[in-house]
């Protein structure tokens, strides 16, 4: 009787034991699907995000992932992002997290707005060559120069002007100056620019060199999400002429037929004719009856 009890408690225990397993493992699978079906409110980028770029409102939207997706340091709200710089590139449908955003303002010092790999340099420009000033901290331009081209034809030193893109999706670290005047002020010309380009070391050498040969800078503005980069030739003064003629029709790029000039042929002058012989001088013989005439010469 006592194994016979023995037996039946330990069963019991076991049921018991395995009852309260069985329920653990209900609740903690009930408590993980509740948990995957719960949603949370984060913010998407919706383009793709270079690094440096100021985020704005076009760049991202509120999307509902499960709790179990959401990454560390996610934010949760457009008030959290718009406004702020990109220090690593965000693809469409990535999470914006803290971690990859910082303040773009005028008081983050320039070190910290310089992306890695680039360098600041500043340069002067006229307020009508940075787009009407229309250019902002955060932008990203083209810069394009006219420089004088020596070359050598005919064995003479010829110099001509050559325009040609240098750089391309320059982003724009800060600008100063070149205000235009307020309403009621007098009208004037605005100032020069203060403009602060990242670029890279080799870049910088360049730009350099073309500042001080005296060429003109002229900078354009690239919408937000234009990260295209191009090959661009040069253009001098038949680059553009054969533009302009390519644009009137094929008519207008057949060669000139050169117009022979008009050459008065004139009458060859006729050799006056030579004197006539004057007629032989003649002596008459006579031979008895019979008369002969013999010319004297």
């Amino acid at each position: 009787m006592d194994k016979r009890k023995l037996s039946i408690i330990l069963a019991v225990v076991l049921a018991v034991t395995a009852v309260v397993m069985v329920r653990g493992y209900i609740s903690q699978t009930e408590k993980q699907f509740i948990k995957e079906e719960r949603k949370a409110y984060v913010v998407v980028a919706t383009a793709n995000i270079p690094t440096g770029a100021t985020i704005d409102e076009s760049m991202i939207t509120i999307a509902a992932v499960p709790e179990n997706y959401v990454q560390p340091k996610a934010l949760s709200s457009t008030s959290m992002v718009v406004g702020k710089r990109a220090i690593a590139d965000i693809f469409p449908g990535e999470q914006l997290m803290s971690t990859k955003l910082t303040i773009a303002t005028k008081d983050t010092s320039l070190a910290m707005r310089t992306p890695q790999g680039k360098r600041a340099i500043t340069m002067t420009i006229p307020y009508l060559s940075a787009v009407g000033g229309k250019v902002r901290q955060g932008d990203y331009v083209d810069v394009m120069g006219t420089f004088p081209y020596n070359q050598q034809v005919g064995g003479q030193t010829t110099t001509e002007l050559v325009s040609v893109t240098l750089f391309q999706n320059i982003q724009v670290l800060g600008i100063e100056g070149g205000a235009p005047p307020e309403r009621g002020q007098a009208v004037s010309l605005p100032t020069d620019l203060a403009l602060t380009l990242a670029l890279n070391p080799k870049e910088i050498a360049i730009l350099t060199y073309a500042l001080d040969q005296g060429g003109k800078i002229r900078l354009v503005l690239r919408p937000p999400l234009e990260t295209t980069v191009e090959p661009v030739p040069p253009v001098e003064v038949n680059t553009l002429w054969r533009y302009v003629f390519s644009n009137l029709g094929q008519e207008f790029m057949q060669p000139r037929e050169e117009v022979s000039p008009v050459v008065v042929q004139q009458k060859p002058q006729e050799k006056p004719a030579p004197p006539e012989p004057p007629p032989p001088q003649t002596v008459e013989i006579y031979r008895g009856t019979e008369k002969s005439d013999m010319i004297v010469k």
